[in-house]
């Protein structure tokens, strides 16, 4: 241990030589091993070596691995418990402690980046029931294929399905403006002074692009455009990064999937099984 995990301790932020004495032995119950415990000879707070470790209070944190591999690999939150032979809760509670990580590597990994070509485009998706609509805007660096940022809004229903959100569910609201802005203002601080953004012909992303990055160069693919033939005679796909990633997203989440019996349930866990996907994607190494 380098510092006292009190935060109210002198020993906290500048220990002092010699500063904590060994108390003895516990066996954690995933590992039954001896780990040592120690004493902090100031405050008297009793620590261990997983004390400070993200996973001090998991009784199963040798599952965390395997179940992020898992959730972007098609498989389910229940069949995972399964899988895991573990409960159910067991795994929504390290789902989101997988979640909030994998937030946290994305912002630290976000620092490292300065990118001047990026593409944006939104997925569609629903809320539990085909006329709670929800949008999935997304931002993908071109060069490498990273994930730079995501949302995930409210929107109403097409067709035949907008009247039956409208009526039944009260479901009117259209968030996607203010979340598609504010995932731009999320990762602006990585591009370029004057970075060239990529998207189909949807004539509303000009418009919030431009609020939040006026120097940004807007290139807009219209659907008879949107595939040409390269010098070498073949077929090329000019939104290929957003488009291979949304249908990648479509493979690996089973949520995500066109026909699926698995249904997000709640947006927040929308959310958190796409920060699992970035990570994935991303290459973060998660535990």
């Amino acid at each position: 241990m380098d510092f006292c995990p009190n935060k109210d301790c002198s020993n906290h932020n500048q220990p002092i030589k010699d500063w904590y004495v060994k108390i003895g032995y516990y066996k954690p119950k995933n590992t039954n091993q001896k780990t040592p415990r120690y004493k902090c000879k100031s405050c008297g707070k009793s620590f261990s070596t997983h004390t400070n470790k993200s996973t001090a209070y998991q009784k199963k944190p040798e599952i965390n691995k395997m179940l992020f591999k898992l959730l972007v690999s098609g498989v389910s939150l229940r069949r995972a418990s399964q899988i895991l032979d573990v409960e159910y809760k067991t795994i929504i509670k390290h789902f989101g402690y997988l979640a909030k990580q994998c937030q946290e590597l994305h912002k630290e990994h976000l620092k490292t980046i300065k990118t001047s070509f990026v593409m944006v485009d939104e997925m569609e998706t629903f809320l539990h029931a085909r006329p709670k609509a929800l949008s999935v805007p997304m931002i993908v660096r071109v060069k490498t294929g990273e994930i730079l940022g995501f949302a995930v809004a409210k929107m109403p229903a097409k067709g035949k399905l907008a009247q039956i959100g409208f009526d039944k569910y009260k479901w009117w609201d259209d968030e996607r403006p203010k979340k598609f802005q504010g995932m731009l203002i999320d990762i602006k601080h990585c591009l370029t002074e004057q970075p060239t953004i990529k998207s189909d012909g949807n004539t509303s992303y000009p418009k919030w692009i431009k609020h939040q990055i006026p120097n940004a160069q807007t290139e807009q693919v219209l659907p008879s455009d949107e595939k040409i033939v390269n010098e070498q005679g073949k077929e090329f796909d000019q939104l290929f990064a957003i488009n291979n990633t949304f249908a990648k997203m479509r493979h690996d989440m089973n949520r995500l999937a066109r026909k699926t019996w698995s249904t997000t349930k709640a947006i927040h866990g929308l959310e958190n099984h796409i920060w699992l996907y970035v990570a994935w994607i991303n290459k973060y190494k998660v535990n």
